[in-house]
């Protein structure tokens, strides 16, 4: 068996797939007895880890602790409308380059793709930051919109060519009907209503 990962990466990383796997957590809180109890680490590296992913805007930090992030209709539209403005932006630096999106499962991971193929650091974590946090409603959006093959398929198709018009629709069509779906996202996400 190999050497056991730090125990700061190992809480971070539990909690990182925890958050994009699960559904929102929306107020609950994050126990740090529970967490280092399962990791059978110590409770410093989860307030560690926990503090690092408070300032990520992954969970919040409380007068009792740490607590999943909440989020209303009006909270999701807005951190769509960022992901659009910063994968805009990272649709315009990269001008005609062309970005291979063939094995982009999803239009959101197509995205993430041209996000990550400009040379702009700051844009990218900034991206990535803002993605993470829409990370747990992602199957409530592929639920409530049905259209993320046509979306993947645009997506593909401009950036094979260098039309920056087709390039920037392309980005910002499933980002902005989801900004516009986004009380629908929420309400499926977190139960409250059923797909169509």
């Amino acid at each position: 068996m190999g050497r056991d990962r730090d125990p700061f990466d190992r809480a971070i990383a539990f909690m990182r797939e925890r958050v994009a796997t699960l559904a929102p957590l929306q107020g609950a809180v994050v126990s740090i007895n529970g967490l280092a109890n399962h990791l059978q680490i110590s409770q410093t590296p989860v307030r560690e880890a926990l503090a690092t992913l408070a300032g990520e805007g992954l969970i919040v930090r409380t007068a009792a602790g740490y607590a999943g992030a909440t989020h209303d209709p009006t909270s999701l539209a807005q951190l769509y409308t960022l992901a659009e403005l910063l994968a805009l932006h990272a649709v315009s630096a990269l001008g005609e380059t062309r970005v291979a999106l063939g094995a982009a499962q999803t239009a959101t991971r197509a995205i993430d793709l041209v996000v990550d193929a400009g040379d702009g650091v700051a844009l990218r974590q900034a991206y990535r930051r803002v993605a993470a946090q829409l990370t747990p409603f992602e199957a409530a959006a592929g639920l409530a919109l049905s259209d993320d093959a046509s979306g993947l398929e645009r997506l593909v198709g401009a950036f094979d060519g260098t039309d920056m018009r087709a390039r920037l629709q392309a980005v910002r069509a499933p980002l902005a009907r989801r900004r516009r779906a986004s009380t629908r996202i929420l309400a499926i996400a977190l139960g409250l209503q059923k797909p169509r």
